[in-house]
Order: structure tokens, then C-alpha cells, then sequence
């Protein structure tokens, strides 16, 4: 066992974030270590979460036929069929949607608010229906529909019976002019996605580690914004980093160089910078260069922080004096390099509309990019915390200077502190995600080694999973299912402060073949 040392661009904490501590014991160079026979099976979707998790609802529900729907042509049937469902879905949203309110008013002991226990959060545009079909009595149709939404992880416990084959639960959808409502059977599945470890591979392939951090305008007379990139400068300052141009915060420009720092991944130096900027380096007539430098970031950066106001609808709001922003319109034909980044949007609510205007970009898939969102209302003091845990957990190396991959949840656990409990951040994009080791090292699970070194990749650790005191490679592993017949991935370090320690792909009868 050695000193995990931060190897990384450590953000300090301020304004009452609780810091990582530095001197955190892990695994590093020392041999073979005894293991915890116990299986962790993670769960998450194409978005996960530590404290919450995605869901689908599914039913069907019917609508009443309008006379002299039968003498309709075939296309002004199908039209009207079809604006008849989308209303009547209109009805079952919002039937559901108070349902379910109401359920959790029960719980939660009648908190409602986004402090409460349990919660849930339905997207922009969350439903979908299946085409109509007209009943043989001519004057009923009936569809089929879909809704989806994220809440708390032990949601369908809450409003589906225990132990039932299918989680089910049943809701009285009713129009407003409606005396009685249609009884509407709803299944509830929670996604099936799992954790899996940012691309660090091509994150770093370059031999630079560039992030674009931009601080949106606050129209609070407090100015939380430039508190924390006046706070940002002056650690990154103290704590070596290299800016032949900037000493003080006063001295940022809008065209200053990038703070500049070495790290050693995997045996070989990688140039880390971090670009900074703020409403107050232009003057009114000057805005449209925050969005220029801001189309960089996208087109260029390996990590893309936008950190200010936001909402549903609403772009990267840039400055308030005079409002300024990218609207969110124009996040689809905003330039984007064609390779993996990382997007991390801090705001209110961001999980709503953000990933879907995103993803409206020809440019982006899943498989280029992973995007950082929250659920709820974003405290501005929450930013600190933010910054220091998201980059702290990205760029993490031991002693041997080899980099330590960090899954998503294993990041998100150091995000989702208990003083923001209600925000709720979240990735997307995990299904594209590797479930083993990015940097490697597959090939040796269960060879012979003396210590963590003899195992390829950071991450990759020497175990003792014989019992024998002979070492054996495991491999970083999220999944099961990622280290094949005859394995499983089984956390192995059950200490609170070591819980971002990646887990080991090992035999499932202790038996390397």
C-alpha cells in the first residue's frame, strides 16, 4: 500500500466545500493484497447517477372517437387519430404526473420541494405514444405509450408493490371535463445501464490536457461568478501552476495564455492547461468574444466546463449586463471536434433540456462525448466543489506516477456530497463507456506478479486472490459482463475513503486457470 499523491490539476475548495484529502492511502506499488470476497454489482443508463437514476413508465390508455370520424379519409383519419392520442397523452401525463406527487407528498411527510427524500424530474418532451388502433366497436381507439423520467433510486418501491413479477401500479387519468376517469395500468422499469470509466485513453492520447472553463454572467450584486474565478486563479497560482502572463487575477485577459502544469501518465508527460474566462474581461460592445472563445472550447478542448445560470430552454448565458448568451438553438451547429470530450454543465437544471439540444449536433455522438448534468437547483457554492472533485478524480496518479482510472460513479461519489444532496449530478453517455481499464493491460489478468507495476496499466493491481501470498494480476473493471465467462468484477477496498479505487476483474472461484 502506498500514497495516492495528486498528480492533478487540484482544485481547493472554498466558500464551505469540503476538500479530498491529500495524503489518502490506496493501492500502488506494493505486492500481492488480500481481497474482500464480496460481489458489487453497480447499477445505472445511458445516464447514471450515485443518488438517482433514470426510469420508463409504460401503458396504454384509450380516447373516445368523435362522430363522423368512420366517413374520414384514410389520411384525415390517421391525422386525426393521431391528434386525438397526442391530447388524451396530454391527459395521462399530467393524471400520472400529480399520481405520483401525491404518492411521494405520503413519504416524503409532505415535502414536495427539491429537498425532499424522493423525487422526480420528468424530461422535456419525455413522452411518446405508439400509433393508434381503432376498436372494433368504431368508437373507441386505443394506443400505447411511453414516459420517462429520473428520481430517486428506490423510486418503484415507493409507487409499485413489492415483489410483484412486474412493477405495476394504477392511475385514474381524467380530462377536465371528465365526471369519471379511465383506470390506466402503468409498468415502471428501472434503466439497466451500468457504470463504466470516462475515455481516458483518447482523453490524453494527444500528450495535452486541455480544459475550457467559462464562468457565465451573475445577475446577483454578490458577483458569485467572479468570486469563483477570482478563487480559481489564486489556487491555481499558489499551487505551481505556470502563467507567464497572469500573477493575479486582475492581470486575466480574455487572450491570456493558459495555466500550464506536467503530469506523468503512464510513463510519459502530459501537458495539462487550463484556460479561465469570465464575463468581465470585455466591455458591452466586446460580448460576442465570449462566445467565440466559448465555440473554442467546444471545437478544440478535452473538457468543457460551462458553470453559471441556466434552465430549461435556456443557452450558456455569458453576461447579464447587458444579458448575452449562446442560445440554446444554437448548440446545434456549434463547431465540435470529432473526437471524445467531456461536457460538464453546472447549472440549474441542465439534465432537462441540455443533452438533447446538444446531441441535435451532427457533430456529437455518445461515443464522442460524455456530458456532466445536474437535476435540480445548483447552489453557486456548489461550483467549488465541482470543479475540485470532477478534476481532482480525472487526473488522480499514484506515487509511480501512473494515472489511476476512476469510473464515473466512483467520480460522481466524490461530486455528490451530502451538502448538495438535492442537485443530483449525473453523466450521460455511459453505454458507450469502457467497462475495462482504458489504458489496458487485459491480457495479464491472473499472471504472476510482485507488485502493482507488473500488471500493465494504472489501476491494474497485484492481488493476493489465491490466498496463497502469491500475487496475481486482476484488471480495472466496472461490469461483470466486461471480464468474461468464469469472472466477475468484485470491489475489493470496503474503506469509505478509498470507494474510488477502481474494482478488479478476478475468478469467481479464486482459481486463476
Amino acid at each position: 500500500m502506498i500514497r495516492l499523491v495528486l498528480s492533478c490539476l487540484a482544485l481547493a475548495a472554498a466558500g464551505g466545500c469540503a476538500a479530498p484529502t491529500s495524503d489518502a492511502t490506496g493501492a500502488g506499488g506494493g505486492g500481492a493484497r488480500s481481497i474482500a470476497r464480496e460481489a458489487d454489482d453497480g447499477k445505472g443508463d445511458n445516464y447514471v447517477s450515485t443518488n438517482a437514476r433514470e426510469f420508463e413508465l409504460s401503458g396504454e390508455a384509450h380516447v373516445e372517437l368523435p362522430d363522423g370520424f368512420e366517413v374520414l379519409a384514410d389520411e384525415e383519419r390517421a391525422a386525426k387519430l393521431e391528434e386525438l392520442a397526442s391530447s388524451r397523452m396530454s391527459e395521462v401525463s399530467r393524471s400520472v404526473r400529480r399520481h405520483i406527487d401525491d404518492v411521494l407528498a405520503e413519504v416524503n411527510e409532505g415535502e414536495r420541494g427539491e429537498d425532499a427524500r424522493y423525487f422526480t424530474y420528468f424530461k422535456r418532451d419525455h413522452a411518446e405514444t405508439e400509433a393508434p388502433e381503432v376498436l372494433e366497436d368504431g368508437r373507441w381507439a386505443r394506443f400505447g405509450f411511453r414516459m420517462q423520467l429520473v428520481g430517486s433510486t428506490w423510486l418503484m418501491s415507493k409507487l409499485a408493490p413489492e415483489g410483484s413479477a412486474e412493477r405495476t401500479f394504477t392511475v385514474e387519468v381524467r380530462g377536465w371535463a371528465e365526471e369519471e376517469g379511465e383506470p390506466v395500468t402503468l409498468t415502471i422499469r428501472g434503466s439497466d445501464s451500468r457504470d463504466a470509466f470516462p475515455r481516458y485513453d483518447r482523453l490524453f492520447a494527444d500528450g495535452v490536457y486541455d480544459i475550457g472553463i467559462h464562468f457565465g454572467g451573475d445577475y446577483n450584486s454578490e458577483r458569485f461568478d467572479l468570486e469563483t474565478a477570482r478563487w480559481l486563479v489564486q489556487y491555481l497560482l499558489e499551487g505551481g501552476w505556470q502563467n507567464e502572463s497572469v500573477s493575479s487575477f486582475e492581470e486575466l485577459t480574455i487572450d491570456s495564455p493558459p495555466f500550464r502544469r506536467s503530469l506523468l501518465l503512464e510513463g510519459r508527460e502530459v501537458e495539462a492547461r487550463v484556460f479561465i474566462y469570465h464575463a468581465d474581461m470585455v466591455d458591452a460592445a466586446q460580448e460576442e468574444r465570449l462566445a467565440e472563445v466559448m465555440r473554442t472550447s467546444f471545437a478544440e478542448r478535452d473538457v468543457v466546463v460551462y458553470s453559471g445560470h441556466a434552465g430549461e430552454g435556456a443557452g450558456f448565458i455569458l453576461d447579464y449586463e447587458p444579458r448575452f448568451e449562446i442560445r440554446a438553438d444554437d448548440f446545434a451547429t456549434l463547431p465540435m471536434r470529432d473526437d471524445y470530450q467531456i461536457f460538464v454543465f453546472d447549472g440549474c437544471r441542465t439534465y432537462r433540456s441540455y443533452v438533447d439540444d446538444i446531441m441535435a449536433n451532427p457533430g456529437k455522438t455518445f461515443e464522442t462525448v460524455d456530458i456532466v448534468t445536474t437535476v435540480n437547483t445548483t447552489p453557486f457554492s456548489a461550483g467549488y466543489q465541482t470543479l475540485h472533485e470532477l478534476i481532482y478524480w480525472l487526473t488522480i496518479a499514484g506515487d509511480d506516477g501512473r494515472h489511476l482510472p476512476v469510473s464515473w460513479l466512483g467520480i460522481l461519489r466524490g461530486i455528490n456530497i451530502s451538502a448538495w444532496s438535492s442537485v443530483h449530478y449525473g453523466v450521460h453517455g455511459i453505454d458507450e463507456g469502457p467497462e475495462l481499464n482504458p489504458h489496458g493491460g487485459a491480457e495479464l489478468a491472473c499472471v504472476p506478479c510482485a507488485s502493482d507495476a507488473d500488471c500493465g496499466a494504472g489501476g491494474n493491481f497485484c492481488l493476493d486472490i489465491e490466498g496463497t501470498g502469491q500475487g496475481r494480476c486482476g484488471v480495472a473493471c466496472t461490469t461483470d459482463a466486461a471480464c468474461g465467462r468464469g469472472n466477475r468484477c468484485a470491489r475489493l477496498f470496503d474503506v469509505d475513503d478509498q470507494f474510488y479505487l477502481p474494482k478488479q476483474c478476478i475468478p469467481r472461484d479464486y482459481v486463476c486457470g
